[in-house]
């Protein structure tokens, strides 16, 4: 099978040894051995055991592209996508277990694209303690493609000699009636089954004929022998083995001087596979056709001539204009305002590159955007195309929204920035740029990212609020700090928005740098009125309570009369409101500094390990005796709860709780106060049986100065500032601990706190 080249090659091999030619480091003698094989003419090539190159001569770089550089080190079946033509051993076997030359034919494609023939003749070659696969490649592409040649040369001969031949006799008996006998070569023979040279008579014949054809073939011998013209018919012949056969006959008449028939001969065909080709084809057809029917897009078909063959029901719909008003006419007769357009260009384009165009165009007929796709056929063009009119209007309409967000962004107004999924800033206005006193050559450059300007306590912030914007498309506003360029922080608000299709977020952020110092120094100033209101107080309550001590010692000390003991009792009534009052008025002082110390962050905890069971025991106890005819239910766990908190402010959420529970639950309903406890966490609860909250009311009511004034109060508890929920929520927060609220309106409230339990005191 191998060309005398390969036996040239393995001979030097057999010869030389060539065994230092494959090793990693290569010799004097190896660069030698590598040169002699570069004078072979066909291609070597080397392989360690698992198929990897590792030599490569210039006869295999210019049979196949690749240079040495590019195939060293590469498994040569991938390389080449070997495929097996013929082989006569197993290439496996042959090599690594019977250690003989492999000889086959191989289908391999080049560095361009191009499919090759060779013939390969492998080896396996152990030396220097190493084993290599020692290949020799010769293309026979062109020997194959000659042998294709002659063999399709012969078959066509094969097929021309096997024709069936007929001849007919014309014979008339005595009354004038004329009578044809047939005979028939061996091919004939064989299409009718009978044997070769056989005579037939014209009933025999027309016996084989597929009854619906025999009419036909009737009138084609009676038009023969009445004009004298050729014979021609294409009829099915009847075989019980094969099915129908398909025939196409041809022949001539012969007469003598008179005119007189004498015999006529001629050719059959068997054409049953062009038969079943036709018919597979016209079925192939149909479906294109039925498909076509139905896609969405509209396909009509324009020969060399520019006239539409084809349109289908879709075209037809999508713009409108009826089939038959241009089928089988030129596209310039009944589109004219097409001619001498980017339109007629591009389909010229098509027919006379013969490679497939793609644009869009806007019909001013009937006012619609279309995208075509124009494909070239062998003769004619198909022309598929699509309404995009829609999709042209959104395009517009999102134009304007972005030239709108540009106009916005460059009024700088306020700051706009967008960034990667990984910060980093794409664009941003002059305003922003300004906010954190960067240059746009900076940002230009990349040098600008989101996560190196935010300071590191606000980075899960961060990573948080753009997870919910990449679920949800948008992040609310939220506070948070930039670094500036100087080095100090801008507090800021920002909100962002997520782009699916581009992967990136737009942010729309402001300065609230002036706003922070306006509630800085709101919280100071109420904090110092805080302080020059409690100093009266307090010197009034101790007043107060002096003189109600005096008044009622004088009550004790000596006997008075009952008008005296009247006006006495009174005395002592009205100082007991007014100590009530000034009570009230230190609590609202107190929340007044509590909200201004939370909000300039100076408020201090004072942490000590503490049984939460117990502490809210005797929280509870202390407020008894403070509303003694209001009935509290405790429900202890009664085991401990350890927690590392300040215990004084713990309570004071807890009074809280219970104080707004009795002010808004009616006198004779109980207030209840629980405690529940998991592995991680307590929980205490406070349930009362008042009016309850809406939703809304539920949002707001943890806010600063938030107060429920569509509800009535019970008894005279004193009314408040709307501060003590929000102070109740910023110290439990400070505990690392959550707060909530349970209730459904006319249906009682039931707040409660979280705070986490541990074993060892920990740093908050």
């Amino acid at each position: 099978m191998l060309l005398s080249p390969l036996n040239k090659v393995w001979s030097m091999v057999e010869q030389s040894g060539f065994f230092s030619l494959f090793t990693t480091e290569q010799s004097g003698q190896a660069k030698a051995e590598a040169a002699l094989f570069e004078t072979l003419q066909d291609a070597v090539l080397v392989c360690d055991a698992q198929y990897r190159l590792s030599f490569w001569s210039k006869q295999a770089e210019a049979l196949y592209g690749w240079t040495a550089e590019e195939a060293l080190g590469q498994d040569v079946r991938e390389l080449l996508h070997r495929q097996l033509i013929h082989a006569d051993k197993d290439e496996e076997q042959c090599l690594f277990r019977d250690h003989s030359t492999w000889e086959a034919e191989l289908f391999h494609r080049t560095k361009s694209g191009e499919h090759i023939i060779v013939a390969c003749r492998s080896s396996l070659i152990s030396g220097n303690e190493h084993l290599f696969l020692l290949e020799a490649h010769h293309d026979i592409t062109s020997q194959r493609q000659r042998e294709q040649v002659l063999e399709e040369y012969y078959r066509r001969v094969r097929k021309a000699i096997d024709i069936g031949v007929w001849r007919w006799e014309f014979r008339r008996d005595e009354q004038g009636h004329l009578h044809r006998d047939g005979v028939v070569n061996s091919r004939m023979a064989h299409l009718l089954h009978v044997p070769a040279h056989t005579h037939l008579s014209e009933e025999q014949f027309f016996a084989f004929i597929h009854p619906d054809d025999r009419p036909a073939v009737e009138q084609a011998i009676e038009h023969t022998l009445r004009t004298g013209e050729d014979y021609q018919a294409t009829y099915r012949l009847l075989d019980e083995t094969q099915g129908e056969r398909w025939i196409a006959s041809r022949g001539s008449l012969v007469t003598d001087q008179q005119g007189t028939p004498l015999y006529a001969v001629g050719i059959a065909l068997d054409i049953t596979t062009q038969k079943q080709m036709e018919a597979a084809l016209q079925q192939a057809n149909r479906h294109v056709t039925s498909i076509l029917e139905h896609v969405a897009d509209g396909c009509i078909h324009i020969d060399n001539e520019w006239r539409c063959t084809y349109a289908s029901k879709r075209a037809e719909e999508i713009t409108g204009l009826l089939r038959q008003n241009f089928l089988h006419k030129s596209i310039w007769e009944t589109l004219p305002e097409l001619r001498h357009t980017e339109v007629e260009q591009y389909l010229r384009l098509a027919q006379e590159t013969r490679q497939p165009v793609n644009y869009e165009m806007f019909f001013e007929r009937t006012q619609q955007w279309f995208e075509v796709y124009v494909l070239p056929e062998d003769n004619y063009l198909a022309l598929y195309y699509r309404d995009i009119t829609e999709l042209k209007n959104i395009e517009s309409l999102y134009r304007e929204r972005d030239e709108m967000l540009r106009r916005l962004s460059d009024a700088n107004l306020i700051c706009i920035a967008s960034s990667t999924e990984a910060d980093d800033i794409l664009d941003a206005n002059d305003a922003f740029l300004s906010l954190i006193g960067a240059t746009r050559e900076e940002l230009q450059a990349g040098k600008l990212n989101f996560r190196a300007l935010t300071p590191i306590e606000y980075r899960s912030l961060d990573r948080e609020k753009h997870a919910l914007c990449r679920a949800t498309g948008v992040c609310p506003p939220y506070e948070k700090e930039y670094y500036h360029k100087r080095g100090h922080r801008v507090p800021i608000l920002v909100a962002a928005a997520y782009m699916d299709r581009s992967q990136h977020y737009i942010a729309l952020i402001m300065d609230i740098t002036k706003q922070k110092e306006l509630e800085k120094q709101r919280e100071v100033f109420l904090g110092i009125i805080g302080h020059e209101l409690r100093t009266p107080l307090t010197a009034i309550a101790g007043s107060l309570q002096l003189a109600r001590r005096r008044l009622q010692r004088f009550g004790t000390q000596q006997p008075v009369t009952d008008n005296i003991a009247a006006i006495l009792h009174s005395t002592d009534h009205l100082l007991d409101q007014s100590l009530r009052q000034t009570r009230v008025q230190n609590r609202l002082i107190e929340d007044l500094l509590d909200a201004s110390r939370l909000a300039i962050d100076k408020l201090e905890l004072m942490l000590a390990p503490v049984n939460l069971d117990e502490l809210v025991g005797s929280t509870v106890e202390d407020l008894r005796s403070t509303a003694a005819d209001r009935p509290l239910e405790l429900r202890l766990l009664g085991k401990p709860l350890p927690v590392y908190i300040d215990a004084a402010r713990i309570a004071q959420v807890l009074s809280n709780y219970i104080t707004n529970a009795l002010k808004y639950s009616p006198p004779e309903e109980p207030v209840t106060i629980e405690i529940t406890a998991t592995d991680n966490e307590a929980r205490v609860w406070v349930h009362d049986h008042g009016p309850g909250l809406s939703e809304e009311a539920r949002q707001k009511i943890w806010s600063r100065f938030q107060r429920s004034t569509d509800l009535k109060t019970q008894g005279r508890l004193g009314g408040d500032l709307g501060l003590g929920l929000y102070i109740c929520q910023s110290l439990i927060q400070r505990h690392h601990g959550m707060v909530g609220v349970e209730s459904e309106e006319g249906k009682g409230a039931s707040f409660w706190f979280s705070l986490p339990l541990t074993s060892v005191p920990e740093k908050l």
